[in-house]
């Protein structure tokens, strides 16, 4: 059980790369009516590879999306979660994991992506849960209580 969710998990990373690997698109053809020496205008892209920043998911305020395997919140088996990733440079990064019945979960990395916390809160009983985190090969495995996250280098550090 446990390779199948680290394949799931890498193949999450692979599509997610893939997804991400786009670089510029091409530059369309100039009218056949345009004069040979007209300049061709182009927009930049934020993250396009120009020097910008960080790609951004249409619409959101996240970087990437992807599954990620979760397991164990309120005694749920293991799946597939929602998350989005907003990188923040040297303030490192936040992975939001969406659960089943809506709740989000915050997970945060340091800049060189390791694992650093959960957001937890009093009011919901996370502050006192016991947080860890293992690293195997390119995931994550954050633990916050009885709840686990796989969650890929490639997601939290892009590609």
């Amino acid at each position: 059980m446990h390779i199948t969710a680290r394949l799931v998990a890498a193949g999450t990373a692979a599509a997610f790369l893939a997804a991400c690997s786009g670089g510029t698109p091409d530059a369309p053809a100039p009218a056949e009516t345009a004069a040979p020496t007209e300049p061709m205008a182009t927009t930049a892209v934020p993250g396009d590879g120009d020097s910008q920043g960080d790609a951004m998911v249409a619409g959101t305020n996240y970087n990437a999306t992807a599954k990620i395997a979760c397991a164990g919140y309120e005694g749920a088996a293991a799946g597939m979660c929602d998350a989005g990733v907003i990188r923040n440079g040297s303030d490192g990064t936040t992975v939001e994991v969406t659960l089943a019945d809506g709740t989000k979960r915050l997970i945060f990395f340091n800049p060189d992506g390791s694992f650093l916390s959960f957001g937890t809160a009093e009011a919901d009983g996370t502050a006192a849960m016991p947080i860890s985190s293992e690293k195997k090969g390119d995931l994550t495995i954050a633990k916050l209580g009885e709840e686990t996250y796989e969650i890929p280098e490639a997601f939290v550090l892009g590609g």
